[in-house]
């Protein structure tokens, strides 16, 4: 190697060298205790969502805890329970609305769905290519199809159509709500979240009183009467409970703000990476992802750090009353 070449490659391996950043983890100021996985299932967790998560062994596992034993095919993913049904979707397109193990309806799609709620005799549903559905399941008619856009990425926090009366609130993968009319499948309006070009998906929807709240990676959005609101953040988790919303961001802090998205309080776990949020009683139950348990009152005050005897380095779910970890639980108490 000659001396150019040399001092060329030489300033290209400091220049690298000066752009790498150590990541930084989450180191905690003390621990109230320790505390270990109190129970297992039945097999490991293979597919989760925010809505319940599949069994390597098939069995579907619901919010409230309880096992559902289906023996499902391994490429298939369960989306949510909405009146006593459960909502299963394929990776060919097939899909199934069961009343335990019975088949209530069946229909193939074009692609997967990813996202899908029922509501009387309406089926919703979002597939993998950002197609929103509507389906009349007794007469199995198709209400409704319609392609929204082009969409790059699919996120497990994936938020499912939300009824209202006669509307009907359909999330993307590419930032935007649609609203529909339930009973025609006529879109009313849609409306932009956010507009980033990849990860754009929305991972929150919900209705609380006259307002509608969604949020993607990037922004949160409040629709009522009395007009838009947006918040802008890192956002990696969102959680409505007690009248106030929470939101998880990527930085490591906690936002509290009221339903007009005024801030009132924060709390910085500094470089915490957030696994998910258990809301129970008066308390919040936050998992962090090298191993810590944050349990805090509903103003984020009163803080516990519990340390757990595991990172969270495999799948976890996130139930009303436990969290559950690979094949373990965590029965919060």
């Amino acid at each position: 190697m000659n001396l150019k070449n040399y001092i060329l490659s030489s300033l290209i391996i400091l220049t690298l060298a000066g752009c790498y950043t150590k990541r930084e983890y989450y180191e905690p100021e003390f621990v109230s205790k320790n505390v270990s996985f109190d129970g297992s299932l039945s097999s490991s967790l293979q597919q989760t969502s925010r809505y319940g998560a599949v069994l390597k062994n098939g069995n579907i596992l619901l919010k409230n805890g309880n096992i559902i034993e289906l023996n499902l095919d391994k490429n298939d993913n369960f989306l949510g329970e909405y009146q006593g049904k459960l909502l299963i979707s394929s990776i060919d397109g097939n899909f199934k609305v069961l009343m335990g193990e019975d088949e209530y309806y069946t229909t193939k799609f074009k692609t997967r769905i990813v996202s899908a709620s029922i509501n009387d005799n309406h089926l919703a549903a979002l597939s993998v290519d950002n197609t929103i559905y509507l389906i009349d399941m007794i007469s199995d008619k198709l209400l409704l199809e319609y392609n929204v856009g082009v969409a790059y990425a699919i996120d497990a926090k994936m938020a499912n159509p939300v009824f209202l009366n006669s509307i009907i609130v359909y999330p993307t993968l590419d930032g935007k709500i649609m609203i529909v009319d339930k009973f025609n499948g006529r879109i009313l309006r849609d409306a932009v979240v956010s507009s980033e070009s990849f990860f754009n998906n929305i991972i929150f929807l919900d209705l609380l009183g006259d307002k509608m709240f969604a949020a993607s990676a990037t922004k949160l959005m409040a629709i009522s009467t009395q007009g838009v609101k947006h918040y802008d953040g890192q956002i990696k988790d969102v959680l409505i409970y007690s009248g106030k919303i929470y939101l998880f961001l990527k930085d490591g802090m906690v936002e509290i703000l009221d339903l007009e998205l005024n801030k009132l309080s924060s709390k910085n776990f500094k470089f915490a990476i957030f696994s998910g949020v258990i809301p129970k009683d008066d308390k919040l139950y936050i998992i962090e992802k090298t191993g810590y348990m944050f349990i805090t009152d509903l103003n984020l005050n009163n803080l516990e750090i519990v340390e757990l005897n595991s990172e969270i380095s495999k799948k976890s779910f996130m139930g009303e009353n436990a969290f559950y970890y690979d094949d373990e639980i965590l029965e919060l108490k």
